[in-house]
């Protein structure tokens, strides 16, 4: 699985082109404000988190569809410009590159996506194109077809790594080809079909839902929890919180996804799962600090820097 020394972790999932207005109040419906800037930069959960494990020290290689348009062409060479292997990013003819709108304001952010070429996929078949037979860990997330997620999670011989969002409802065959089921609280809650905490971060009501999801067949599970850190429960059914580390909030678009990707990287590098959520979680502090879902995302040097101070804290 590995090549020079290098565990091999496959994203398979979004690429998109995210349009990122800043404000000093999300608007209400109806109403219109000023924004203070407008910028366009590269996205997309697949590519983000792709671009994330691929600075944590896994050799990453990216499976997805974008359009036959000059995004197209930008969003391939970016990826490409951050050490990620393109060459299983695939153009689809007419189709249009996937589009996220994103609002940062007030410390938080509201996204709309437009998933073009990212909901064009062949419709049956191995989409991973024999790469699940050679990769140490599969990831991927929801902004794809579910029917192709589920497909790759059945080619994986490795481990498969589902984050779940944005929310949906998983059929049982999926939850159980999860070695780590990566959620936020409102994820959580929709898959597990336990109340939404509303961001209490409640270590009782994350630990049911764990229990519930495990139960579905899930051999892992993380909860993350913003500023409150993660939640996690291994294969023998031990809950353990992660803490944050605090930091000054610049833009959480793109932090949950570092997270994502650090945490795969660390896995195939063969960390425990507790390593690699506090290399996570320190990925996430990290990001929130820069504007940009990859504007910036720390080496393996910086990462583990970063999570020392937790246990200083």
């Amino acid at each position: 699985m590995s090549e020079n020394g290098l565990p091999l972790v496959v994203v398979i999932g979004s690429v998109n082109v995210d349009h990122v207005v800043t404000a000093e109040s999300f608007p209400s419906p109806g109403q219109t404000i000023l924004g203070r800037t407008a910028r366009i930069a590269p996205g997309g959960k697949g590519a983000n988190q792709a671009v994330a494990a691929a600075s944590a020290g896994a050799r990453t290689a990216m499976i997805a569809r974008v359009g036959d348009d000059p995004e197209a062409d930008s969003a391939r060479a970016g990826l490409a410009a951050r050490g990620v292997d393109v060459h299983k990013v695939t153009s689809v003819p007419g189709g249009e590159t996937g589009t996220a709108w994103i609002t940062v304001a007030a410390g938080d952010n509201t996204i709309i996506v437009v998933p073009g070429a990212n909901h064009r996929w062949p419709r049956a078949g191995d989409p991973t194109e024999g790469a699940g037979l050679t990769a140490d860990v599969v990831l991927a997330q929801l902004e794809i077809p579910l029917d192709v997620v589920t497909r790759a999670a059945a080619a994986c011989r490795g481990r498969f790594v589902l984050n779940a969002a944005p929310a949906a409802e998983l059929p049982d065959e999926l939850i159980s080809r999860c070695d780590v089921l990566i959620v936020n609280e409102h994820e959580q809650a929709v898959i597990s079909g336990r109340p939404d905490t509303g961001g209490s971060a409640d270590p009782a009501a994350v630990n049911e839902a764990h229990a519930a999801l495990r139960a579905r067949g899930a051999k892992a599970v993380v909860t993350t929890l913003g500023a409150a850190g993660a939640i996690i429960t291994d294969v023998d059914g031990t809950s353990t919180a992660i803490p944050a580390i605090p930091a000054p909030v610049t833009d959480t678009t793109g932090a949950g996804d570092a997270f994502v990707g650090v945490f795969a990287a660390r896995l195939a590098a063969g960390d425990s799962l507790l390593q690699a959520a506090r290399l996570g979680t320190a990925a996430g502090s990290l990001a929130v600090r820069t504007a940009g879902a990859q504007h910036y995302h720390a080496d393996l040097d910086t990462l583990r820097a970063t999570a020392a101070q937790e246990k200083k804290d």
